[in-house]
């Protein structure tokens, strides 16, 4: 019994809600669920997490992250989409050595891990893929990422022949296999930089290898008219007809698609991922969110990267999501606050085909978000969902647990992350994407 733990407190799933409650973990499971009367009786230690005031949360669900891109916070501000890229985004990640590239990615995941994010769905650049994988099984975090796969319209440095660019795409999802705390994914960076060649073997190696297909569409109109120039298509259509779209495909952004491209996605089970806070500073648009809903469709949250967010807060996602669809549609109950924790969690674990995280259930993954809410915005709680979505930061974090490791001890991350933020520092001093192309 040594290795079993309980974690205290009121239990919120999107479904149910256990007061005085209690988990269970051995290992990296969930082995048990109830009050935490009967667990305690049941189950005989001393290693206690959490008291009668705790919630207890499933792990947040990130479906779409940069976090190679965190070394670029702050430098590409108020710009729109494609300019954003041109002057900084591309640059910046063509010329990160592999020193600058890890630890942008360790800095990256520890800020989603502080914010409860206990799965990300994140891609890499175009260097560095196997640098970048190794932070992410470092970090701890639970993830699918992908080498950024680009073969034309980007800088020499990050150019790749397409053979060449699936070679080493196909290695990594062999070393990643599907099932693993860390799974590659095959991750296009978008139509304009990739051609039709290579969408087309991406999305057939990652049915081959039971992995995701992971790539932005739809996020901004400058960029859909490009598509069209491209391909004469609108860019859902375009991604049809390149083999784009499926339920081994999750789409970031798709903030413009008409009724068409909607029934496309629908009729081809394709995922989508929202990312309200980064759709909202570069200027794209709000995604026709209650759309997909109406229609049924597997929808999940995303922090998107720090230079288009600002950073990796869950709590400012789920509130700007239903903030953004309450005042397009000037209806106060639209997106309510259930909805927006479901997608949080369980929605985007259906999102990125996961069948064992989402949810605090016996058997489920151990990844598990406790809140210690003793900060004056926590008093009254009428409702915790409520406070989740509307009220909670993630100050308010006391633990988390990633397949049954404790990363987040008494709100401290469990890490040294000093030598990363010395390298941050040092870039932002040099400004290198300046000029190092």
């Amino acid at each position: 019994m040594s290795s079993i733990r309980i974690i205290r407190g009121k239990i919120v799933n999107p479904y149910d809600i256990i007061n005085n409650g209690a988990i269970v973990i051995e290992g990296d499971i969930i082995i048990a669920k109830g009050t935490f009367d009967e667990i305690s009786e049941r189950y005989k230690t001393d290693n206690i997490i959490g008291d009668l005031r705790s919630l207890i949360l499933p792990g947040f669900v990130n479906t779409h992250s940069h976090a190679v891109q965190t070394l670029f916070r702050g430098a590409a501000d108020d710009k729109e989409l494609l300019d954003w890229l041109e002057d900084v985004i591309l640059p910046g990640e063509a010329t990160l050595t592999e020193e600058e590239l890890y630890a942008s990615c360790r800095i990256g995941y520890a800020e989603m891990i502080l914010s409860g994010i206990t799965t990300t769905n994140d891609m890499l650049t175009g260097n560095h893929a196997r640098t970048g994988m190794q932070a992410a099984v470092d970090s701890g975090i639970r993830a699918r990422v992908g080498k950024m796969l680009m073969d034309r319209n980007v800088p020499l440095q990050m150019l790749g022949k397409t053979d060449e660019i699936m070679k080493e795409a196909n290695e990594l999802a062999v070393e990643y296999p599907k099932g693993g705390r860390i799974q590659y994914s095959f991750t296009p960076r978008f139509i304009i930089t990739c051609t039709d060649e290579l969408m087309r073997l991406a999305s057939a190696a990652a049915k081959k290898h039971g992995l995701m297909f992971h790539t932005h569409a739809a996020e901004n109109r400058k960029e859909g008219d490009t598509v069209r120039e491209f391909t004469g298509k609108g860019y859902i259509d375009a991604m049809d007809h390149l083999d784009g779209l499926g339920e081994h495909v999750i789409l970031a952004h798709c903030v413009w698609t008409d009724k068409y491209e909607q029934n496309l996605l629908r009729e081809t089970n394709t995922r989508i991922s929202h990312n309200p806070s980064s759709n909202s500073k570069l200027a794209s648009g709000i995604a026709p969110v209650l759309d997909y809903i109406e229609q049924d469709m597997i929808l999940g949250l995303a922090t998107d990267g720090s230079p288009a967010t600002g950073g990796h807060d869950f709590f400012l996602e789920m509130r700007l999501a239903t903030f953004l669809q309450k005042a397009r549609h000037k209806d106060p109950k639209a997106l309510p606050a259930e909805k927006v924790f479901e997608l949080a969690t369980i929605g985007g674990a259906k999102a990125l085909n996961y069948d064992n995280i989402g949810l605090l259930e016996v058997g489920y993954k151990a990844d598990i978000v406790v809140l210690n809410p003793t900060h004056p915005s926590a008093y009254p709680m009428y409702n915790p969902i409520s406070y989740i979505v509307y009220t909670a930061t993630s100050r308010d974090i006391s633990d988390v647990f990633i397949n049954g490791v404790h990363l987040i001890k008494n709100g401290i991350l469990l890490q040294d992350m000093s030598r990363y933020y010395e390298i941050a520092d040092r870039y932002a001093e040099e400004r290198p994407f300046e000029n190092r192309i």
